[in-house]
């Protein structure tokens, strides 16, 4: 799961909001410098995380991509499930996508000052290019993953990723769609 994912199943409570955004860049026990509410929300992105990773639904997803994707497959396939949930968004809430995204960007800049400074750096991109919004296109989806190619230190072709992602979005989607039921239940369980 990526942003848009993540930010979805923080059940709009501001704390988990801002603990599964800043997440990935709090380390190990860092997250104990935290206010206890947002501990809760980064602790339930690294749940969220565990779930996906370990789930035989999306292990077959990540099957479809891997020889396209290599070693970057989980990075991609994240990626590419907030695809599939903004594509599908009607589905899953009555809250106009547009208007979700732009409260997810409201809450954080609102609450700036318990972002780390990467979150912090990486917001005012976000918000601007609107990249949770545009995750319903192909258009952003390749954005998107062409950032994440330049910024690694490895070779790879996640610049690319959009034409797999073409090739196979029937397939992909119907994963997602079995899927992500059950890691609404699992979150909500969790929180």
């Amino acid at each position: 799961m990526n942003y848009l994912a993540h930010f979805y199943l923080s059940n709009n409570d501001k704390n988990l909001i801002i603990g599964n955004y800043i997440a990935d860049d709090v380390k190990g026990k860092a997250f104990l410098n935290y206010p206890e509410d947002i501990q809760k929300g980064i602790l339930l992105h690294r749940k969220i995380d565990e779930f996906t990773d370990s789930h035989p639904i999306v292990t077959h997803s990540k099957d479809i991509i891997r020889d396209h994707q290599k070693k970057y497959t989980p990075v991609v396939m994240d990626v590419f499930y907030d695809y599939f949930l903004a594509k599908n968004w009607k589905k899953y809430s009555e809250v106009n996508l547009l208007d979700f995204t732009t409260d997810i960007y409201k809450t954080l800049f609102k609450n700036i000052n318990h972002l780390p400074l990467t979150s912090k750096a990486r917001l005012p991109f976000m918000a601007k290019s609107n990249w949770l919004y545009n995750y319903r296109k192909i258009e952003g989806i390749n954005r998107a993953l062409t950032g994440l190619s330049k910024r690694s230190n490895y070779p790879n072709n996640m610049h690319q990723a959009s034409i797999i992602l073409q090739e196979k979005e029937t397939d992909l989607n119907q994963d997602f769609e079995l899927f992500f039921p059950e890691i609404i239940k699992f979150a909500d369980s969790e929180i």
